[in-house]
């Protein structure tokens, strides 16, 4: 049995020889119950020394957070529409979300206004009276040609999805995760002009900061239909030698071994055609 007083310490170096660890097994090295365990781990992320990073995983929390802020045009615009509409919430976000963690400026922005379908025709017509160029659910040709427009444009989302969204400062904004991933499926199916070379080095940037949580990602790109291919992304990349590659949560990648297995069958069998 683990000393009570000792505890913490020893589990939180427990951690970070095996770098990743579950609360199980933890409960398993230490003789100590699972709500002990729990409660270890509650005190020790409170402290910083631990982050949950998610399935029920845990490492060392050395690290800076990401975290999504809106930019003073963003925030200006969400302002208005909680004017205009003070009983609704709406999520937003934009480009500009991710040029902390890009090499390189982030060109022409797009500010991106998800509401339900109810509201979204109000909403543009909203936005439209206060000045902005605002498009309503934005086709293939508006988000190739979008860089050409005189100002950012605001697309208005016909989507009232909430997995991922977290309130900072008063707005509704989606977590880092959700945010690379949405620009990775417009990207791949709405033609959105932005290079894959660059949105690889924003995550690379993103992990060695330490905040992604590499469950939620995948949670949320199985909601948005994208899971294999950035379950296949993670998987490559961890397969390399680059720091990036080190740093990913192989817990998270294991736990999916099943879709891993099922391609790699797949692949075989093309070889043999």
């Amino acid at each position: 049995m683990c000393p009570e007083s000792a505890a913490p310490e020893k589990i939180l170096s427990f951690i970070k020889e095996k770098q990743v660890v579950a609360g199980n097994d933890i409960a398993r090295a230490f003789n100590l119950k699972p709500i002990t365990v729990k409660n270890y781990l509650s005190r020790l992320a409170r402290i910083g020394e631990v982050k949950s990073v998610g399935g029920g995983l845990y490492q060392v929390g050395n690290g800076e957070r990401v975290t999504m802020k809106a930019g003073a045009a963003l925030t200006s615009v969400t302002k208005k529409l909680q004017e205009a509409f003070p009983v609704t919430e709406f999520a937003v976000w934009s480009l500009q979300m991710l040029s902390d963690y890009s090499h390189y400026m982030i060109g022409r922005d797009i500010m991106f206004v998800e509401t339900s379908k109810m509201l979204s025709a109000s909403v543009r017509d909203e936005l439209v009276s206060k000045g902005y160029r605002a498009v309503l659910q934005p086709e293939r040709r508006d988000f190739r040609e979008f860089a050409s427009y005189k100002e950012a444009p605001i697309f208005i989302l016909e989507r009232k999805e909430r997995y991922g969204l977290v309130k900072v400062e008063g707005i509704l904004v989606p977590t880092p995760e959700r945010v690379w991933a949405d620009i990775y499926y417009l990207s791949t199916r709405k033609d959105l002009a932005f290079d894959p070379f660059e949105l690889g080095l924003i995550f690379a940037a993103m992990v060695d900061r330490g905040g992604v949580n590499f469950d939620l990602l995948l949670r949320y790109s199985d909601r948005r239909g994208i899971f294999r291919e950035v379950l296949i992304f993670l998987y490559e990349l961890m397969k390399t030698n680059s720091d990036a590659g080190k740093k990913i949560v192989e817990h998270a990648i294991l736990g999916r071994r099943g879709t891993l297995d099922t391609i790699a069958a797949m692949v075989e069998g093309g070889k043999k055609a």
